[in-house]
């Protein structure tokens, strides 16, 4: 074979190469080309049924909103003045309720042995230990202590309710806070040492959810002592005593009594408004209100006229659920941008103040993406802790959803 014949082969070779390695390419690119464009056909698509659901939404929205405006004004002074999920003015507020004693015609009357009974009638506690009803009914209220921040350990407690010996319960009083490590567990170890003949707990939350810091332990040994509470629950007792007989003096304007030769009113409207104020507070705590469930069923009127009948099957179903379940988890983040955005900025003051005056560097602080996530996530955030004393003592600047405060802690 010559030279000429084999470059001729070669470059023959090289060229049908070249003719493939061009197909190749060619096929790849046209490909490529055809997934971008469907991918670009199928994001206009899913940008079109967003568009069409949100404007739906906005519809539904402006419906609502339009009929809310038929029914009676509602107006809650919590709400009004920003204490409405603030848990120690809630803890306050239901301990002061506790402590109410009325002499009236002769008979005492007292909000925290009604208080028993409720939930001695709902959790069936056989009567905390006593005989009967009767028994429990005939207990002075002056040898029931109700105490605010009872210590247990280096804890406290939201509050504590006991009778001589007998019995105590522990009340954790949860809105928008999260538990803190252990912190259901150590109450019940410190009480336990104190020997009361019965030791109940309640975990007071708006939805009565369960916690998770009573280990598995504590709530055998608890066994049916302890019970999960709602915030309606609360509104239901204090329902009951309005509409309870023995407190029907409530409902007058005012009532004249005789002494002697005096004469005086007892003016019941400012308990009985406070009682109705703080029924509808806790309802509003629990999302259990009559404003609330009208406006589900407009709710549900609309999305059957817009939207329900775009879902025929489970797969129609389940987008609108991932679509209004990340609709929602995005609001829930911005509103807590919103509240927390006055805590960031003292929090940013607090530091600026650290770094020019404290050459000490003994403090750690957060960024304001970690205080968000931090108080999404747990529903509290360490925004800065500083320690002296030689690391003894820590002050530590938290933030809620609600508030911020500082807290002291000893370490010794």
């Amino acid at each position: 074979m010559n030279k000429e014949i084999i470059e001729n082969i070669l470059l023959t070779l090289i060229n049908e190469f070249k003719k493939d390695e061009e197909e190749k390419y060619n096929a790849v690119s046209n490909t490529i080309y055809s997934i971008h464009k469907s991918f670009l056909y199928e994001e206009e698509l899913k940008t079109n049924r967003l568009n069409e659901i949100f404007s739906k939404i906005k519809i539904i929205i402006e419906k609502v909103k339009n009929e809310m405006k038929k029914f009676p004004p509602q107006f809650c002074i919590f709400d009004v003045v920003n204490l409405q999920r603030h848990e120690n003015y809630n803890s306050n507020l239901l301990a002061k309720f506790l402590k109410i004693n009325i002499e009236n015609e002769g008979t005492e009357l007292s909000f925290v042995k009604d208080f028993l009974i409720y939930l001695n009638d709902k959790f069936k506690w056989g009567y905390y230990g006593l005989k009967n009803i009767e028994e429990l009914e005939e207990i002075n209220h002056l040898d029931i202590k109700i105490k605010r921040e009872e210590y247990a350990g280096s804890r406290r407690i939201d509050l504590f309710i006991s009778y001589k010996k007998d019995f105590a319960i522990i009340i954790e009083n949860k809105i928008y806070a999260g538990e803190q490590d252990n912190q259901l567990d150590d109450y019940y170890q410190n009480k336990k040492k104190d020997n009361y003949k019965n030791l109940y707990m309640i975990f007071l939350t708006p939805s009565g959810y369960e916690p998770y810091t009573l280990s598995e332990k504590s709530k055998k040994e608890l066994g049916n002592n302890f019970q999960t509470l709602k915030h309606s629950d609360i509104a239901l007792w204090l329902e009951n005593i309005l509409e309870n007989e023995k407190y029907s003096f409530l409902h007058d304007s005012n009532i004249l009594f005789k002494d002697n030769d005096n004469k005086y009113i007892k003016d019941y409207r400012l308990l009985k408004s406070a009682i109705i104020q703080t029924i509808h507070n806790a309802n509003m705590i629990s999302n259990n209100t009559k404003e609330l469930d009208m406006t589900k069923s407009k709710i549900q009127e609309l999305l059957e006229a817009n939207i329900f009948k775009d879902i025929q099957t489970v797969e129609d179903a389940e987008e609108y659920r991932k679509i209004f379940t990340s609709v929602i988890d995005i609001i829930n983040q911005k509103q807590i941008h919103i509240i927390v955005k006055p805590h960031i900025e003292f929090t940013e003051k607090v530091l600026e103040y650290l770094k020019n005056n404290d050459k000490s560097k003994y403090y750690i602080f957060l960024t304001e993406r970690k205080i968000i996530n931090d108080i999404y996530q747990e529903g509290y955030s360490h925004n800065i802790k500083y320690s002296f004393c030689n690391g003894e003592v820590e002050l530590i600047l938290e933030s809620s959803k609600d508030c911020f405060f500082f807290i002291f802690t000893c370490i010794i």
